[in-house]
Protein backbone atom coordinates (compact mmCIF):
# COMPACT_ATOMS: atom_id res chain seq x y z
CA UNK A 1 0.00 0.00 0.00
CA UNK A 2 2.71 2.23 0.78
CA UNK A 3 4.88 1.23 -2.21
CA UNK A 4 1.25 2.59 -4.51
CA UNK A 5 1.12 5.52 -2.44
CA UNK A 6 5.40 6.42 -3.14
CA UNK A 7 4.23 5.83 -7.03
CA UNK A 8 1.36 8.19 -7.40
CA UNK A 9 2.98 11.13 -5.46
CA UNK A 10 6.31 10.45 -7.72
CA UNK A 11 4.26 10.61 -10.77
CA UNK A 12 2.30 13.24 -9.74
CA UNK A 13 5.13 15.43 -9.19
CA UNK A 14 7.01 14.18 -12.32
CA UNK A 15 7.58 17.42 -14.41
CA UNK A 16 5.22 17.95 -17.68
CA UNK A 17 6.64 16.45 -20.95
CA UNK A 18 8.17 19.42 -22.95
CA UNK A 19 5.80 19.36 -26.36
CA UNK A 20 7.83 22.43 -27.60
CA UNK A 21 8.75 20.73 -30.73
CA UNK A 22 5.17 19.14 -31.70
CA UNK A 23 4.29 23.36 -30.67
CA UNK A 24 6.41 24.74 -33.41
CA UNK A 25 5.92 22.21 -35.38
CA UNK A 26 2.05 22.88 -35.49
CA UNK A 27 1.73 26.45 -34.54
CA UNK A 28 5.33 28.26 -36.11
CA UNK A 29 7.03 26.72 -38.54
CA UNK A 30 4.65 27.84 -41.59
CA UNK A 31 5.64 31.11 -41.06
CA UNK A 32 8.97 31.11 -38.88
CA UNK A 33 10.26 27.91 -40.97
CA UNK A 34 11.96 24.68 -40.16
CA UNK A 35 15.00 26.70 -39.14
CA UNK A 36 13.99 29.83 -38.36
CA UNK A 37 15.18 30.96 -41.62
CA UNK A 38 11.99 32.80 -42.83
CA UNK A 39 11.23 34.83 -40.01
CA UNK A 40 14.22 34.84 -37.43
CA UNK A 41 14.01 35.83 -33.49
CA UNK A 42 14.94 39.55 -32.57
CA UNK A 43 18.70 39.50 -31.92
CA UNK A 44 17.97 42.44 -30.13
CA UNK A 45 15.13 40.68 -28.09
CA UNK A 46 15.59 38.56 -24.37
CA UNK A 47 13.63 35.84 -23.30
CA UNK A 48 10.88 37.47 -21.54
CA UNK A 49 10.22 39.78 -24.10
CA UNK A 50 10.10 36.75 -27.01
CA UNK A 51 7.70 35.19 -24.56
CA UNK A 52 5.38 38.06 -24.21
CA UNK A 53 5.54 38.03 -27.85
CA UNK A 54 4.38 34.45 -27.67
CA UNK A 55 1.69 35.03 -25.58
CA UNK A 56 0.16 38.71 -26.39
CA UNK A 57 0.88 38.48 -30.30
CA UNK A 58 2.57 41.35 -32.39
CA UNK A 59 0.58 43.22 -35.80
CA UNK A 60 1.91 40.46 -37.71
CA UNK A 61 1.59 37.17 -35.15
CA UNK A 62 -1.45 36.13 -33.39
CA UNK A 63 -1.76 35.50 -29.88
CA UNK A 64 -0.95 31.86 -28.70
CA UNK A 65 -1.80 32.11 -25.14
CA UNK A 66 -5.01 30.73 -25.89
CA UNK A 67 -3.33 27.51 -26.92
CA UNK A 68 -0.59 27.16 -23.97
CA UNK A 69 -0.61 26.12 -20.80
CA UNK A 70 1.34 27.72 -17.72
CA UNK A 71 5.35 27.50 -18.42
CA UNK A 72 4.76 26.43 -22.34
CA UNK A 73 5.86 29.30 -24.07
CA UNK A 74 8.85 29.98 -21.87
CA UNK A 75 10.00 26.16 -23.31
CA UNK A 76 8.97 26.88 -26.67
CA UNK A 77 11.67 30.29 -26.85
CA UNK A 78 14.00 27.79 -25.33
CA UNK A 79 13.67 25.36 -27.98
CA UNK A 80 13.56 28.40 -30.68
CA UNK A 81 16.77 29.99 -29.44
CA UNK A 82 18.59 26.54 -29.31
CA UNK A 83 17.47 25.97 -33.27
CA UNK A 84 20.61 26.20 -35.54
Amino acid sequence: MIFLFVVIISALAQEPEDNSAQIYSNYCVSCHGENLEKIPLKKESTTEQRVGTIITGTKSMPPYNWILKDGEAEKLVKFMENIK
